[in-house]
């Protein structure tokens, strides 16, 4: 009796500081990303862009996607997103949709070269890196850096030797998300078994521009624990 009544007690405190720090609200700001972005083009040459709309939850979801050029003399662009690059010179390519009448988008300057010129380099995305912060009782801090693996559609996720997680919790994972408040539509990197120091994870078919943030949860209560934006 006085072990069921032990194992209760702490089955409680362990519940109500999760329970504690539940989030109801998952709301998050819809966004729009160009998934293919390039530095620029030679003349006559074709790029076909690609972007992925993500809803007030963080979900892919499909959208009406407006595409213009700043300078159509420079380059035109259809209504599936194929550009065409006409002559040499500098425009811009914008990608819109609107929800709920709020115009929502993402850009991408381009160079136009002539035919025996070198296209500059498309925008840096290969690494990207972020700060662990708490959202709950427990700790967890530190930074990261997630990289692309070249000649692979897999990240390498590296946290430094200031990370730090506590190790009470009944079931800690760790997610790549698009919405720093669910699970719903994220990826399981896997159960957190490190909890001090540097250490790596390997994330197989996912691109560095799949997902926002990193997000620690406590899953057997299904609650955030911490977070960390990717940039």
């Amino acid at each position: 009796m006085t072990y069921k009544y032990t194992f209760y007690i702490l089955f409680t405190v362990i519940l109500t500081s999760c329970i504690g720090e539940d989030i109801i609200d998952d709301f998050v700001e819809p966004s729009l990303r160009i998934n293919n972005p390039i530095g620029g083009l030679k003349v006559n040459e074709t790029h076909n862009f690609i972007a992925t709309y993500f809803n007030n939850v963080g979900e892919e979801a499909s959208a009406n996607i407006t595409w213009s050029s700043s300078n159509d003399n420079i380059v035109s662009i259809t209504n599936e997103g194929v550009a065409t690059a006409l002559t040499e010179g500098q425009t811009t390519i914008t990608a819109i949709v609107t929800d709920n009448g709020v115009a929502i988008e993402d850009t991408n300057a381009i160079t136009i070269v002539a035919s025996d010129e070198e296209v500059p380099d498309p925008p840096a995305s290969d690494s990207k890196n972020g700060s662990l912060k708490t959202t709950s009782s427990y700790v967890l801090e530190g930074d990261f850096t997630l990289s692309a693996i070249e000649n692979t559609n897999n990240l390498n996720l590296s946290l430094n030797s200031n990370y730090k997680a506590d190790n009470s919790l009944p079931g800690l994972y760790l997610y790549l998300t698009n919405n720093p408040n669910s699970v719903n539509g994220a990826k399981e990197v896997g159960k957190v078994q490190v909890f001090n120091g540097e250490h790596e994870y390997i994330i197989t078919n996912t691109d560095i521009n799949d997902f926002k943030y990193l997000l620690y949860w406590c899953k057997p209560f299904r609650v955030k624990v911490g977070e960390a934006e990717i940039k």
